[in-house]
C-alpha cells in the first residue's frame, strides 16, 4: 500500500470553509478513483492533515494527475497561511480491529 500525507495550515477565520471545501472537492472524488483505499483528513485548528492510502503509488499519481490538487489549490489560495507540505509514506507496519 501507499500512503501520502499533506499539511495544510488555514487562516484561522476561514478554517471551517477551507475544511469543508477539501472534502467537498478531495474527498467526493477520490472515493471513485481506480485503487482507492482510505481517505482520512485530521484537524487540529488552524492546522489540518489529509492521508490518503492508495493500493500503489501509481493509483495515487493518477489521482493527482486529475487536477483536483491544482483546483483545490486554487479555491484555498486565500484561506491558507503557508503552502501545503506533502510527504510520501510506505506501510511497515498496521493493525485493526
Amino acid at each position: 500500500m501507499y500512503t501520502a500525507t499533506m499539511e495544510y495550515e488555514f487562516k484561522e477565520d476561514h478554517f471551517d470553509e477551507a475544511s469543508l471545501l477539501w472534502r467537498d472537492e478531495v474527498l467526493y472524488l477520490a472515493k471513485k478513483q481506480a485503487g482507492f483505499v482510505r481517505m482520512q483528513f485530521l484537524v487540529s485548528s488552524p492546522k489540518a492533515m489529509a492521508i490518503g492510502t492508495w493500493k500503489s503509488d501509481e493509483d495515487a499519481k493518477n489521482f493527482m494527475q486529475t487536477g483536483v490538487f491544482k483546483d483545490l489549490m486554487e479555491k484555498l489560495k486565500d484561506m491558507i497561511s503557508s503552502e501545503p507540505k506533502p510527504q510520501i509514506w510506505d506501510l511497515l507496519y498496521f493493525a485493526e480491529k
